[in-house]
Protein backbone atom coordinates (compact mmCIF):
# COMPACT_ATOMS: atom_id res chain seq x y z
CA UNK A 1 0.00 0.00 0.00
CA UNK A 2 3.18 2.05 0.78
CA UNK A 3 4.00 2.02 -2.96
CA UNK A 4 0.35 1.84 -4.21
CA UNK A 5 -0.07 5.60 -2.86
CA UNK A 6 3.82 6.82 -3.23
CA UNK A 7 3.12 5.77 -7.00
CA UNK A 8 0.97 9.43 -7.31
CA UNK A 9 2.95 12.25 -5.69
CA UNK A 10 5.88 10.64 -7.13
CA UNK A 11 4.71 10.95 -11.25
CA UNK A 12 3.27 14.11 -10.03
CA UNK A 13 6.63 15.44 -9.24
CA UNK A 14 8.05 15.74 -12.80
CA UNK A 15 5.45 18.55 -13.75
CA UNK A 16 5.91 22.23 -13.71
CA UNK A 17 2.63 22.61 -11.86
CA UNK A 18 1.71 24.22 -8.74
CA UNK A 19 0.85 21.28 -6.32
CA UNK A 20 -0.17 23.76 -3.64
CA UNK A 21 -0.61 27.51 -3.14
CA UNK A 22 2.60 27.25 -1.12
CA UNK A 23 4.86 25.95 -3.66
CA UNK A 24 5.78 28.91 -5.56
CA UNK A 25 6.01 31.20 -2.30
CA UNK A 26 8.63 28.98 -0.85
CA UNK A 27 10.69 28.72 -4.10
CA UNK A 28 10.90 33.18 -3.70
CA UNK A 29 12.01 33.14 -0.29
CA UNK A 30 14.16 30.61 -0.92
CA UNK A 31 15.98 32.89 -3.79
CA UNK A 32 15.95 35.50 -1.79
CA UNK A 33 17.75 33.04 1.11
CA UNK A 34 20.41 32.72 -1.69
CA UNK A 35 20.80 36.13 -2.75
CA UNK A 36 18.48 35.21 -5.73
CA UNK A 37 20.61 32.72 -7.22
CA UNK A 38 17.59 30.48 -8.53
CA UNK A 39 16.76 27.25 -6.96
CA UNK A 40 14.84 24.99 -9.06
CA UNK A 41 11.16 24.23 -7.57
CA UNK A 42 12.42 19.94 -8.28
CA UNK A 43 15.18 20.36 -5.75
CA UNK A 44 12.55 21.11 -2.95
CA UNK A 45 10.54 18.10 -4.30
CA UNK A 46 13.23 15.63 -4.20
CA UNK A 47 13.93 16.67 -0.45
CA UNK A 48 10.34 16.06 0.54
CA UNK A 49 10.74 12.47 -0.53
CA UNK A 50 14.47 12.39 0.88
CA UNK A 51 13.10 13.36 4.67
CA UNK A 52 9.79 10.90 4.23
CA UNK A 53 11.90 8.01 4.01
CA UNK A 54 13.98 9.52 6.54
CA UNK A 55 11.03 9.95 8.99
CA UNK A 56 10.20 5.96 8.44
CA UNK A 57 13.55 4.88 9.17
CA UNK A 58 13.28 7.52 12.37
CA UNK A 59 10.03 5.39 13.01
CA UNK A 60 11.54 2.38 12.81
CA UNK A 61 14.64 3.42 14.97
CA UNK A 62 12.21 4.60 17.42
CA UNK A 63 10.03 1.87 17.80
CA UNK A 64 13.08 -0.49 18.06
CA UNK A 65 14.87 1.96 20.79
CA UNK A 66 11.42 1.51 22.88
CA UNK A 67 10.75 -2.41 22.68
CA UNK A 68 13.15 -4.03 20.22
CA UNK A 69 10.47 -5.68 17.45
CA UNK A 70 11.89 -5.63 14.34
CA UNK A 71 8.07 -6.84 12.84
CA UNK A 72 6.54 -3.67 14.55
CA UNK A 73 8.77 -1.29 13.80
CA UNK A 74 8.83 -2.58 10.23
CA UNK A 75 4.89 -2.42 9.82
CA UNK A 76 5.14 1.16 11.76
CA UNK A 77 7.43 2.71 9.09
CA UNK A 78 5.27 1.08 6.37
CA UNK A 79 1.91 2.52 7.49
CA UNK A 80 3.40 6.22 8.29
CA UNK A 81 4.66 6.16 4.44
CA UNK A 82 1.61 4.97 3.12
CA UNK A 83 -0.67 7.15 5.53
CA UNK A 84 1.35 10.15 4.31
CA UNK A 85 1.68 9.41 0.50
CA UNK A 86 -2.01 9.15 0.56
CA UNK A 87 -3.56 11.69 2.53
CA UNK A 88 -0.86 14.64 2.74
CA UNK A 89 -0.41 14.35 -1.02
CA UNK A 90 -0.69 18.65 -0.94
CA UNK A 91 2.83 18.16 1.24
CA UNK A 92 4.44 14.63 0.04
CA UNK A 93 6.75 15.49 -2.55
CA UNK A 94 6.27 18.77 -2.94
CA UNK A 95 8.64 22.01 -2.50
CA UNK A 96 7.26 22.91 1.05
CA UNK A 97 9.63 22.81 4.27
CA UNK A 98 7.54 21.02 7.25
CA UNK A 99 8.49 17.11 6.09
CA UNK A 100 12.41 18.24 6.43
CA UNK A 101 11.62 19.74 9.33
CA UNK A 102 10.05 16.69 10.89
CA UNK A 103 12.78 14.48 9.58
CA UNK A 104 15.59 16.82 11.05
CA UNK A 105 13.50 16.70 14.53
CA UNK A 106 12.81 12.98 14.24
CA UNK A 107 16.62 12.29 14.01
CA UNK A 108 16.80 14.43 17.05
CA UNK A 109 13.62 12.26 19.12
CA UNK A 110 15.82 9.22 18.19
CA UNK A 111 18.83 10.46 19.60
CA UNK A 112 17.15 11.53 22.56
CA UNK A 113 15.84 7.86 23.43
CA UNK A 114 18.83 6.55 22.90
CA UNK A 115 21.13 8.96 25.55
CA UNK A 116 18.26 8.37 27.41
CA UNK A 117 18.43 4.75 27.43
CA UNK A 118 21.98 4.89 28.10
CA UNK A 119 21.27 7.35 31.05
CA UNK A 120 23.45 10.39 29.24
CA UNK A 121 22.93 13.62 28.90
CA UNK A 122 20.06 14.29 26.42
CA UNK A 123 21.11 17.82 26.13
CA UNK A 124 22.98 17.18 22.70
CA UNK A 125 19.65 15.60 20.86
CA UNK A 126 17.54 19.13 22.61
CA UNK A 127 19.89 21.30 20.75
CA UNK A 128 19.22 19.26 17.42
CA UNK A 129 15.57 19.94 18.33
CA UNK A 130 16.77 23.84 18.22
CA UNK A 131 18.18 23.74 15.43
CA UNK A 132 15.27 21.94 13.81
CA UNK A 133 12.77 24.67 15.24
CA UNK A 134 14.84 27.19 13.05
CA UNK A 135 14.10 24.99 9.96
CA UNK A 136 10.36 24.96 10.49
CA UNK A 137 8.95 26.25 13.65
CA UNK A 138 5.96 24.62 14.06
CA UNK A 139 6.97 21.16 14.60
CA UNK A 140 6.67 21.77 18.65
CA UNK A 141 5.26 18.38 19.77
CA UNK A 142 8.43 16.46 20.17
CA UNK A 143 10.77 18.99 22.12
CA UNK A 144 7.64 19.11 24.28
CA UNK A 145 7.37 15.70 24.99
CA UNK A 146 10.56 14.86 25.11
CA UNK A 147 11.32 18.03 28.18
CA UNK A 148 8.06 16.55 29.53
CA UNK A 149 9.66 13.12 29.52
CA UNK A 150 12.68 13.72 31.63
CA UNK A 151 10.07 15.51 34.63
CA UNK A 152 7.99 12.55 34.43
CA UNK A 153 10.64 10.44 34.72
CA UNK A 154 12.44 12.63 37.12
CA UNK A 155 16.11 12.78 35.46
CA UNK A 156 19.25 13.85 36.95
CA UNK A 157 19.78 16.12 33.98
CA UNK A 158 15.78 17.16 33.48
CA UNK A 159 16.43 20.77 34.78
CA UNK A 160 20.23 21.48 32.95
CA UNK A 161 18.85 19.91 29.74
CA UNK A 162 15.74 22.73 29.74
CA UNK A 163 18.30 25.70 30.68
CA UNK A 164 20.90 24.48 27.93
CA UNK A 165 18.01 24.04 25.17
CA UNK A 166 16.19 27.45 26.33
CA UNK A 167 18.94 29.33 26.13
CA UNK A 168 20.95 27.84 22.87
CA UNK A 169 17.41 29.00 20.87
CA UNK A 170 17.64 31.94 22.70
CA UNK A 171 21.26 32.63 21.47
CA UNK A 172 20.06 31.27 18.31
CA UNK A 173 16.96 34.50 18.12
CA UNK A 174 19.54 36.49 18.84
CA UNK A 175 21.66 35.59 16.48
CA UNK A 176 18.90 35.94 13.55
CA UNK A 177 17.84 39.65 14.84
CA UNK A 178 21.78 40.36 14.48
CA UNK A 179 22.21 39.25 11.13
CA UNK A 180 18.70 39.83 9.77
CA UNK A 181 17.72 42.58 11.57
CA UNK A 182 15.15 44.32 14.18
CA UNK A 183 12.45 43.39 11.58
CA UNK A 184 12.95 39.64 12.46
CA UNK A 185 10.77 38.84 15.57
CA UNK A 186 7.81 40.93 14.45
CA UNK A 187 7.99 38.99 11.31
CA UNK A 188 7.64 35.89 13.15
CA UNK A 189 4.37 37.34 14.93
CA UNK A 190 2.54 38.39 11.58
CA UNK A 191 -1.27 39.39 11.44
CA UNK A 192 -3.15 36.03 11.48
CA UNK A 193 -6.99 35.56 12.23
CA UNK A 194 -7.71 33.43 15.29
CA UNK A 195 -11.24 31.19 15.73
CA UNK A 196 -12.32 28.13 16.98
CA UNK A 197 -14.40 27.99 13.60
CA UNK A 198 -10.98 27.64 12.03
CA UNK A 199 -10.60 24.35 14.60
CA UNK A 200 -14.28 22.81 13.28
CA UNK A 201 -13.04 23.51 9.51
CA UNK A 202 -10.28 21.13 9.96
CA UNK A 203 -11.01 18.57 12.52
CA UNK A 204 -12.69 16.37 10.53
CA UNK A 205 -9.58 15.30 8.37
CA UNK A 206 -8.35 13.52 11.90
CA UNK A 207 -10.66 10.72 10.69
CA UNK A 208 -7.52 9.50 8.68
CA UNK A 209 -5.75 9.05 11.49
CA UNK A 210 -8.44 7.99 14.55
CA UNK A 211 -8.43 3.99 13.83
CA UNK A 212 -4.26 4.42 14.69
CA UNK A 213 -5.49 6.14 17.53
CA UNK A 214 -8.31 3.79 18.67
CA UNK A 215 -5.87 0.84 18.10
CA UNK A 216 -2.91 2.58 20.42
CA UNK A 217 -4.89 3.28 23.13
CA UNK A 218 -6.58 0.14 23.26
CA UNK A 219 -3.09 -1.50 23.78
CA UNK A 220 -1.83 1.18 25.65
CA UNK A 221 -4.23 1.20 28.68
CA UNK A 222 -3.88 -2.78 28.88
CA UNK A 223 -0.08 -1.87 29.21
CA UNK A 224 0.32 1.20 30.74
CA UNK A 225 2.70 1.14 33.24
CA UNK A 226 5.28 0.01 30.57
CA UNK A 227 8.03 2.51 29.34
CA UNK A 228 6.80 2.32 25.41
CA UNK A 229 3.12 2.96 26.44
CA UNK A 230 3.89 5.91 28.87
CA UNK A 231 6.29 7.34 26.74
CA UNK A 232 4.07 7.72 23.71
CA UNK A 233 1.26 9.06 25.85
CA UNK A 234 3.35 11.80 26.02
CA UNK A 235 4.05 12.27 22.50
CA UNK A 236 0.60 11.66 20.83
CA UNK A 237 -0.78 13.39 23.74
CA UNK A 238 1.27 16.46 22.70
CA UNK A 239 1.14 15.72 18.99
CA UNK A 240 -2.82 16.40 19.30
CA UNK A 241 -2.49 19.21 21.50
CA UNK A 242 -0.07 20.94 19.12
CA UNK A 243 -2.85 19.91 15.90
CA UNK A 244 -5.60 21.66 17.20
CA UNK A 245 -3.60 24.38 18.90
CA UNK A 246 -2.09 25.26 15.53
CA UNK A 247 -5.98 24.60 13.68
CA UNK A 248 -7.29 27.61 15.69
CA UNK A 249 -5.12 30.32 13.02
CA UNK A 250 -6.69 30.95 9.62
CA UNK A 251 -4.47 29.55 7.01
CA UNK A 252 -3.20 26.24 9.02
CA UNK A 253 -4.04 22.74 7.21
CA UNK A 254 -2.78 18.76 6.97
CA UNK A 255 0.79 19.91 7.98
CA UNK A 256 -0.31 20.72 11.83
CA UNK A 257 -1.05 17.04 11.82
CA UNK A 258 2.39 15.87 10.54
CA UNK A 259 3.73 15.23 14.72
CA UNK A 260 0.50 13.50 15.40
CA UNK A 261 0.90 11.40 12.59
CA UNK A 262 4.49 10.96 13.28
CA UNK A 263 3.74 10.41 17.25
CA UNK A 264 1.03 7.65 16.05
CA UNK A 265 3.15 5.44 13.65
CA UNK A 266 5.74 5.08 16.51
CA UNK A 267 2.55 4.28 18.63
CA UNK A 268 1.26 1.67 16.10
CA UNK A 269 4.95 -0.17 16.18
CA UNK A 270 5.22 -0.36 20.00
CA UNK A 271 1.60 -1.55 19.85
CA UNK A 272 2.30 -4.35 17.01
CA UNK A 273 5.50 -5.63 19.29
CA UNK A 274 3.69 -5.43 23.22
CA UNK A 275 0.31 -6.34 21.53
CA UNK A 276 0.09 -9.59 23.80
CA UNK A 277 -0.54 -7.44 26.62
CA UNK A 278 -3.83 -6.50 24.97
CA UNK A 279 -7.30 -7.23 25.67
CA UNK A 280 -8.05 -8.88 22.60
CA UNK A 281 -4.97 -10.70 22.30
CA UNK A 282 -4.98 -12.25 25.33
CA UNK A 283 -8.54 -13.74 23.95
CA UNK A 284 -8.04 -14.52 20.14
CA UNK A 285 -4.04 -14.77 20.50
CA UNK A 286 -1.08 -12.49 19.48
CA UNK A 287 -1.02 -13.60 15.93
CA UNK A 288 -4.53 -13.15 15.21
CA UNK A 289 -4.65 -9.93 16.34
CA UNK A 290 -1.55 -8.09 14.61
CA UNK A 291 -3.34 -9.55 11.90
CA UNK A 292 -6.55 -7.91 12.68
CA UNK A 293 -4.73 -4.61 13.33
CA UNK A 294 -2.65 -4.81 9.74
CA UNK A 295 -6.01 -5.65 8.22
CA UNK A 296 -8.02 -2.78 9.57
CA UNK A 297 -5.47 -0.32 9.33
CA UNK A 298 -5.33 -1.14 5.41
CA UNK A 299 -8.62 -1.32 5.09
CA UNK A 300 -8.72 2.27 6.12
CA UNK A 301 -6.69 3.68 3.64
CA UNK A 302 -8.52 1.93 0.91
CA UNK A 303 -12.06 2.53 1.70
CA UNK A 304 -11.99 6.01 0.17
CA UNK A 305 -13.25 7.46 -3.01
CA UNK A 306 -10.40 9.38 -3.52
CA UNK A 307 -7.97 7.32 -5.46
CA UNK A 308 -5.27 8.99 -7.38
CA UNK A 309 -2.83 6.51 -7.91
CA UNK A 310 -5.81 3.87 -9.66
CA UNK A 311 -7.20 6.80 -12.00
CA UNK A 312 -3.23 7.91 -12.68
CA UNK A 313 -3.26 4.04 -13.79
CA UNK A 314 -6.70 3.35 -15.55
CA UNK A 315 -7.86 6.86 -16.66
CA UNK A 316 -5.98 8.82 -19.64
CA UNK A 317 -7.94 11.66 -19.51
CA UNK A 318 -6.40 12.35 -15.66
CA UNK A 319 -3.27 12.15 -17.22
CA UNK A 320 -3.67 14.57 -19.57
CA UNK A 321 -5.06 17.14 -16.81
CA UNK A 322 -1.70 17.20 -15.48
CA UNK A 323 -0.08 17.50 -19.18
CA UNK A 324 -2.73 20.54 -19.60
CA UNK A 325 -2.14 22.12 -16.48
CA UNK A 326 1.82 22.10 -17.37
CA UNK A 327 1.18 23.68 -20.90
CA UNK A 328 -1.22 26.86 -19.25
CA UNK A 329 1.62 27.59 -16.67
CA UNK A 330 3.99 27.68 -19.56
CA UNK A 331 1.76 29.83 -22.23
CA UNK A 332 0.96 31.99 -19.23
CA UNK A 333 3.92 32.65 -18.28
CA UNK A 334 5.23 33.62 -21.79
CA UNK A 335 2.27 36.07 -21.34
CA UNK A 336 3.29 37.87 -18.55
CA UNK A 337 6.98 37.63 -19.08
CA UNK A 338 5.81 40.08 -21.86
CA UNK A 339 3.99 42.34 -19.89
CA UNK A 340 5.64 45.71 -18.80
CA UNK A 341 6.12 46.38 -15.06
CA UNK A 342 5.22 44.56 -12.11
CA UNK A 343 2.93 41.90 -11.64
CA UNK A 344 1.12 39.18 -9.16
CA UNK A 345 -0.01 36.26 -9.62
CA UNK A 346 -2.88 34.31 -8.58
CA UNK A 347 -0.59 31.53 -9.38
CA UNK A 348 3.08 32.37 -7.56
CA UNK A 349 4.65 29.84 -9.89
CA UNK A 350 3.68 31.86 -13.50
CA UNK A 351 5.10 34.94 -12.31
CA UNK A 352 7.73 33.29 -10.90
CA UNK A 353 8.43 31.82 -14.28
CA UNK A 354 8.31 34.87 -16.07
CA UNK A 355 11.13 36.65 -13.95
CA UNK A 356 8.84 38.97 -12.18
CA UNK A 357 9.47 39.67 -8.60
CA UNK A 358 7.18 39.09 -5.36
CA UNK A 359 5.13 41.65 -5.18
CA UNK A 360 1.90 40.49 -3.58
CA UNK A 361 1.16 38.17 -0.24
CA UNK A 362 -1.96 36.55 -0.89
CA UNK A 363 -1.78 35.23 2.63
CA UNK A 364 -0.77 38.54 4.61
CA UNK A 365 -3.33 40.42 2.81
CA UNK A 366 -5.86 37.58 3.82
CA UNK A 367 -4.74 37.87 7.30
CA UNK A 368 -5.06 41.69 7.12
CA UNK A 369 -9.27 41.70 5.66
CA UNK A 370 -9.88 38.79 8.43
CA UNK A 371 -8.56 40.68 11.34
CA UNK A 372 -10.38 44.13 9.93
CA UNK A 373 -7.07 45.98 9.74
CA UNK A 374 -7.60 46.48 5.74
CA UNK A 375 -9.97 46.42 3.45
CA UNK A 376 -10.42 44.67 -0.07
CA UNK A 377 -10.70 48.51 -1.50
CA UNK A 378 -7.39 49.07 0.39
CA UNK A 379 -5.65 45.67 -0.86
CA UNK A 380 -6.40 47.10 -4.34
CA UNK A 381 -5.59 51.05 -3.68
CA UNK A 382 -1.88 49.30 -3.32
CA UNK A 383 -1.90 47.37 -5.89
CA UNK A 384 -2.53 50.51 -7.94
CA UNK A 385 -0.25 52.89 -5.99
CA UNK A 386 2.63 50.96 -6.71
CA UNK A 387 1.75 49.81 -10.45
CA UNK A 388 1.06 46.08 -9.77
CA UNK A 389 -0.99 44.33 -12.67
CA UNK A 390 -3.45 41.81 -10.64
CA UNK A 391 -3.55 38.45 -12.78
CA UNK A 392 -6.46 36.09 -11.82
CA UNK A 393 -6.52 32.70 -12.28
CA UNK A 394 -7.77 31.81 -15.66
CA UNK A 395 -7.06 28.37 -16.57
CA UNK A 396 -5.84 24.61 -14.39
CA UNK A 397 -2.17 25.50 -13.63
CA UNK A 398 -2.33 22.01 -10.85
CA UNK A 399 -3.40 19.03 -10.14
CA UNK A 400 -7.04 19.69 -10.05
CA UNK A 401 -8.87 17.07 -12.10
CA UNK A 402 -11.43 14.97 -10.10
CA UNK A 403 -10.07 12.10 -7.64
CA UNK A 404 -13.20 10.41 -7.31
CA UNK A 405 -12.52 6.83 -8.29
CA UNK A 406 -16.65 6.50 -8.41
CA UNK A 407 -17.28 9.77 -10.40
CA UNK A 408 -14.94 8.23 -12.90
CA UNK A 409 -16.86 5.17 -12.57
CA UNK A 410 -19.93 5.97 -13.42
CA UNK A 411 -18.59 8.39 -16.35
Amino acid sequence: MAAYFLAWPIWRAQFLIEIWFTESWNAYWQDAAAAWLPINLFVGRILSFVALAAIAVEVLLAVGVLTGGRVGAMAAALWYLAMMAHNSTVYVGANDPQIAGLAIIGAALVWFLLRWKRKQSPTSALFLMVVAGFWKHNNIAIPLAALAWLYVEKSRYAVRATIMSAGGALVALLACVAIFGSSFIPNLLATRQYAFSNVMGNIGHLQWSALALVVWAAWAICDRKSLAARFTALHIGFGLFACILQWFGHGVYGNAEFDLIFALAIGIGVTFNRIEASWLAKRIGASACRDAVVIALLLRLLLTDRQETALLLLSPEFRDSIYASERNVLSEARIVAAMPGAAACFTKLVCRLAGKRFARDEFKKDQLVATGKATLADVAALLDANGITWLPKTQPTGAEASTSFLRWGRS
